[in-house]
């Protein structure tokens, strides 16, 4: 070997070169094992046997005890690298890349640099298992499911793989946590997670949701199945090796599973989708018995989807036009409650859906009658001034539930009867309430002009009134309040309703940004700048805390382009809208915003994906034309929109038709429809809750700073 020679220039290069690395390097003659070169680090990790060393197998390879098989399998053809990994006498794992080269002899040399990974893989693991471990039980948790089910979702989409996602749910779990503590709950679940684990087909196939909750995703293998039928009696058999009685030493009660189960793509293509329907069916499961397998099936969730999935808001308004209130309107009301049993949800889900983080308006706010509104933590949160309570009325109420609606009155509550029709007028029950709500066409008219008259003290509502002439008899039997969407007709007549020189700035600012061609930034500056509330309201959004501006406006038209292109779009269809409604109730300029953001926001969503831009715009324009009295041919005549927006404003067939009509049976709280669209698009009900009170937050802020 060259130790203990004269180096070359070469190899005194070499030296310094690698002896500044912080690995292990070597050359090694390939065909008779001499060591050639050995740089610092490599001989501290020898010790003292690099000294008396002639080979590698007498130095290097002594303290890897692999090394001599490893290196007889590697390929010596000059220039190709190698890359393996080995332990030392320590256990240490190095990360090894060997290349064979020209030695300073001209003679083929073999290259080893071995670097030390053993921390950066035990960081590594730690950074893994902190991502994607359950720190409890060890499995996969919910990111790595997300991420194991992204990488097999364009497949599930292209209909190229199938297979289940199941949720796995412990039965009688909470009695072990509650009985023996949740030390041996832990327990339980760890053991679970290790007899799940234990079969081969569920290994690293579980993830574990939170709580007692785990879900199982396994993919088909290729023509695996010939019919469904098989493919049901597979993972039928298969999901059985899951339902034992688990147990545990000295503990006298024991847990089952209960199993829904999803397939895909049959139900669903999205994660999302499938987690749904596996839970629809595990709580078929559940209410069967416990410990079984029950396979989605359409029906289930037809039953399942109203109970508490949407909410809209529909607006109550007085005889000007003006908004009274609002309604919560859910899928809730034919839900049991449970005794002893307090559940917040439907009250964070009221705010959060009307935006009441300040009550600053003056709105008042009808929402069902529950017993969980005797809860501290509800009457707290839920301010006695804004809220009316609503009680369904029956023929007969006993004295139990009279006392509560007493109690609930004496809290500071406002309550409301609702469900009045003629064969169940409880005078007893009207005698506590302040408002009373009746169907326009759902009593008598008669008897409810005589029910008015004879109870001069409370408020009459008049709900759903749908078209003009009902809201005219309305006001003609003495109701005062009306609840519907009969503002959403325009009162068309022979010659269209002229507009005046103050609407115009709106109307022509509407028709410069409703279009796809470019914005004419000097236009809108010079209509704004000639009309002075317009100039206040646009300085005054800029001065908002939302908008963080630094410095001053030294003009309209630098206000105008500091806003951009999409938000002085926004901006304008607030204002103009506003402007060109003025003599319109309110809730109709309320309701074309959320109707545009809504589909705004729905649009990459849809299947197909729509555009954003032209959902916003189809949506701001669908009540447009009751505004200004026209019909939506003249009106599209007017607005430069493009063709797709116009033919689905005015006919079924458009490519946005779809979601007009969905915003229609949204304001009507159709939720079968609803529904049945959520389906076709493969949306979930909870997206499609979450999108509507994104958008209702979303015009709350847009009015605000405005």
């Amino acid at each position: 070997m060259i130790f203990g020679k004269k180096r070359t220039q070469t190899e005194q290069l070499l030296a310094s070169l690698f002896d500044a690395y912080d690995a292990d390097v070597i050359a090694v003659r390939s065909d008779s094992c001499e060591l050639l070169f050995a740089n610092e680090c490599a001989r501290k990790h020898m010790g003292a046997i690099w000294a008396e060393a002639t080979s590698c197998k007498e130095g290097y390879a002594h303290i890897f005890p692999t090394l001599c098989n490893t290196c007889s399998k590697l390929d010596d053809t000059l220039g190709k690298a190698s890359y393996f990994e080995i332990k030392d006498l320590d256990d240490h794992l190095f990360t090894v890349m060997t290349n064979t080269i020209l030695w300073s002899d001209n003679k083929a040399a073999r290259i080893f640099i071995a670097r030390d990974i053993q921390q950066e893989r035990a960081t590594q693991e730690k950074l893994y298992s902190l991502a994607y471990l359950d720190q409890l039980t060890g499995a996969p948790n919910r990111q790595k499911l997300k991420e194991d089910f992204e990488a097999i979702a364009e497949g599930i989409e292209g209909n190229r793989i199938s297979g289940i996602m199941a949720i796995m749910d412990l039965d009688y779990f909470k009695i072990i946590n509650d009985t023996y503590g949740h030390n041996a709950g832990d327990v339980m679940l760890k053991r679970l997670t290790e007899h799940l684990q234990h079969e081969e087909a569920f290994q690293n196939h579980v993830y574990r949701l939170g709580g007692d909750e785990f879900v199982l995703l396994l993919t088909d293998k290729p023509k695996q199945f010939d019919t469904q039928g098989a493919r049901m009696d597979f993972y039928t058999t298969l999901l059985k090796k899951a339902l034992v009685s688990y147990t545990m030493p000295n503990i006298e009660d024991k847990c089952s599973l209960s199993i829904g189960v999803a397939f895909f793509p049959q139900h669903g293509s999205t994660s999302s989708e499938l987690l749904r329907k596996a839970d629809i069916a595990l709580y078929q499961a559940k209410n069967a018995g416990r410990n079984r397998v029950v396979f989605f099936e359409d029906k289930f969730d037809r039953a399942q989807k109203f109970r508490n999935i949407y909410i809209n808001i529909e607006p109550i308004l007085i005889k000007s036009g003006r908004t009274f209130g609002y309604e919560l309107l859910d899928g809730t009301g034919d839900v049991k409650e449970k005794e002893g049993v307090v559940n917040l949800s439907e009250f964070n889900r009221t705010l959060d859906a009307l935006g009441l983080t300040e009550m600053e308006n003056k709105a008042k706010y009808f929402i069902s009658f529950t017993k969980q509104l005797f809860s501290g933590v509800v009457q707290k949160n839920l301010p006695k001034d804004k809220f009316v309570i609503q009680i369904h009325a029956s023929g007969s109420c006993s004295e139990n539930e009279m006392l509560l609606y007493r109690q609930l009155h004496a809290c500071g509550y406002l309550l409301a009867l609702t469900g009045v029709n003629d064969g169940n007028i409880n005078r007893v029950l009207l005698d506590v309430v302040d408002y009373c709500k009746i169907e326009i066409n759902g009593m008598n008219a008669t008897l409810q002009k005589s029910l008015i008259m004879q109870n001069a003290k409370k408020t009459f509502i008049a709900t759903g009134v749908s078209t003009k002439e009902e809201y005219e008899a309305a006001q003609r039997r003495g109701f005062k309040l009306f609840q519907g969407y009969f503002f959403e007709q325009p009162t068309v007549t022979k010659t269209t309703k002229d507009i005046d020189p103050l609407k115009a700035n709106y109307y022509r600012l509407l028709q410069l940004t409703s279009t796809d061609d470019y914005v004419d930034f000097q236009q809108i500056s010079a209509i704004i700048s000639t009309d002075v509330a317009l100039s206040y309201k646009l300085l005054k959004l800029l001065n908002s805390a939302t908008m963080g501006l630094r410095s001053k406006m030294s003009s309209i038209q630098m206000a105008v382009a500091y806003l951009g292109e999409e938000n002085i779009k926004k901006w304008i269809a607030m204002l103009a809208l506003q402007g060109v409604a003025a003599d319109k109730p309110t809730e109709l300029v309320r309701l074309s915003l959320i109707r545009a953001r809504f589909g705004e926001l729905l649009a990459p969503q849809l299947r197909p994906k729509r555009d954003p831009r032209h959902v916003f715009l189809t949506g701001m324009l669908s009540l447009l034309h009751v505004a200004l009295d026209k019909t939506k041919e003249e009106l599209v005549a007017e607005i430069p929109v493009a063709d797709d927006i116009r033919e689905s404003l005015v006919g079924k067939d458009g490519i946005y038709s779809d979601i007009v009509a969905f915003f229609g049976h949204y304001d009507y709280s159709n939720w079968e429809e609803i529904t049945r669209f959520a389906d076709e698009h493969y949306i979930s009900c909870d997206a499609i809750n979450e999108t509507y009170i994104a958008s209702v937050k979303w015009y709350n802020d847009l009015n605000h700073s405005s």
